[in-house]
Parts: structure tokens; C-alpha cells; sequence
């Protein structure tokens, strides 16, 4: 669930990326890398730390992972 304000997005960019899904785009913070040994690469954990708002690219409606 987002919440109805707008924040800013972080603007520190390491562990920092965003998706899009179906025309929306997500905030997403990656916190861990774990080593895979079948593919061979690390594999990044992440959380949705938000969601962009259509109108402006650099501000965001937050959910609880991102409080």
C-alpha cells in the first residue's frame, strides 16, 4: 500500500534502482548481494521503496519500507 503524499527519491544512488512494470515505475533499495553459484553472478535482495508519480521524475509515493 502507498501512501497519498509525494517525497522526494533519494538521491544517494548506490543501491538505489528503478523498474518499470506495465507503464508504472518502481523505487526499489538494495540492501544485500548474495553469491549464486548456479548462475555464476551475484543476485541482488531488494525491497519497493516506492512508486514514481507520473507527473514529476524525481518525486515518489512512499510505502512502509521506505519509513
Amino acid at each position: 500500500m502507498y501512501y497519498d503524499f509525494q517525497v522526494k527519491v533519494p538521491e544517494q544512488t548506490l543501491g538505489i534502482t528503478r523498474k518499470r512494470i506495465k507503464g508504472t515505475t518502481y523505487i526499489y533499495y538494495s540492501y544485500n548481494h548474495e553469491y549464486s553459484s548456479e548462475k555464476k553472478y551475484t543476485v541482488p535482495k531488494a525491497n519497493t521503496i516506492g512508486k514514481l508519480t507520473s507527473d514529476d521524475s524525481d518525486m515518489m509515493y512512499p510505502n512502509a519500507n521506505f519509513l
